[in-house]
């Protein structure tokens, strides 16, 4: 990589995070993302052993409720995986191919903005667990977010 600071990702709002996608790789799973590491640590708060982000496009409507989303783990690129790496030169996101058959739209296309979104994680980081994680969501969901219900 050049002698450059990576460009990307950059934060848009507080724990929300736009960068271009970069393209796809065999060498991440299934619900990964990887980052150029250098720009992780450069230009994010994020934490790959704890964090865990949900990814959209931007410009294209995110159609799952919170609940339903995938939460994807934060891959940090280096020359482990060169395949990945070779993609993320300036901290663009790399997904896994096979990520169209994870989404009911279009695929993004090299040079489309991706958004990384870390609010739920940061907001619920006392929770030890997957398991409490979605517990906690399923009661705020259940209680309508503290709105009074209207009668039918």
């Amino acid at each position: 990589m050049d002698d450059e600071r990576p460009l990307f990702p950059v934060e848009t709002l507080r724990h929300w995070y736009v960068t271009p996608f970069g393209g796809t790789s065999p060498e991440l799973g299934l619900f990964q993302i990887g980052i150029n590491r250098e720009a992780l640590e450069t230009n994010t708060s994020l934490d790959p052993t704890v964090d865990r982000v949900r990814v959209s496009i931007a410009g294209r409507p995110h159609r799952r409720p919170l609940l339903m989303d995938r939460f994807f783990e934060i891959v940090p690129l280096d020359e482990q995986h060169p395949d990945a790496f070779r993609r993320s030169p300036r901290g663009e996101a790399v997904l896994p191919e096979g990520d169209d058959v994870v989404r009911k739209y279009e695929p993004p296309r090299p040079g489309d903005d991706i958004v990384i979104n870390n609010v739920a994680s940061q907001r619920l980081v006392p929770l030890a667990s997957s398991e409490e994680f979605e517990k906690v969501l399923r009661e705020l969901f259940r209680k309508g977010h503290g709105r009074p219900r209207e009668n039918a």
